[in-house]
């Protein structure tokens, strides 16, 4: 190879590997740029499921059933359009209740195992909290009552649900006991003169 060849040669040798740091410098400047755009991509993917909002379920009745097919909860809708949600043995007997009524008023029945009401808990129209004991028939035999006017009292029943006996305590803070007879008439009471 004469001299003016081996020049030619070393001069296109020299542009090629001008050209090979070129395309390394270009590769690894889109190499960056394409994982920058890759996280970008990621970081709104995430952002755009973290703002999706749930799917929304609708209906009247959602029930629960056991592997046996009984029924163990519902959550409803009742004809007079009031809510309830039930728990249920596995006998599918209603041993828990929570239920509003139609003005809105909130309360909670235990039932027991024969699937009789057996104590509630209640708010009355005026706001005013209550809490029933029941007997075997689901007839009332004790009550705790709150007033609005600030008084208070226990109220015990006999097996017909005839009041018998209620210790009260007054808005006035003064203190009462009744005994009644079977058909509810004041027999005796105790009460304490105010200050």
């Amino acid at each position: 190879m004469n001299p003016e060849s081996m020049r030619d040669l070393e001069r296109r040798l020299e542009a090629l590997e001008q050209i090979n740091r070129e395309t390394e410098r270009s590769y690894r400047r889109w190499r960056r740029a394409g994982i920058g755009l890759m996280g970008c991509v990621a970081i709104v993917g995430l952002a755009g499921a973290a703002a999706q909002k749930l799917a929304t379920v609708e209906a009247r009745e959602f029930v629960l059933r056991d592997d046996n097919g009984t029924m163990r909860a519902s959550l409803s809708i009742r004809p007079d359009g009031t809510p309830s949600f039930g728990l249920f043995d596995t006998s599918g007997r209603a041993r828990l209740s929570f239920d509003m009524d139609a003005e809105g008023q909130a309360g909670m029945n235990l039932h027991d195992g024969e699937g009789t009401l057996r104590a509630a808990v209640a708010l009355r129209p005026d706001g005013t909290p209550g809490i029933g004991l029941f007997g075997d028939q689901g007839q009332v035999r004790a009550s705790l009552d709150v007033g609005r006017d600030g008084s208070s009292g226990v109220n015990v029943y006999d097996e017909a649900g005839t009041l018998r006996a209620a210790m009260a305590l007054r808005p006035d803070a003064t203190p009462a006991v009744g005994l009644f007879d079977d058909k509810g008439q004041v027999k005796h009471s105790i009460e304490m003169p105010s200050k």
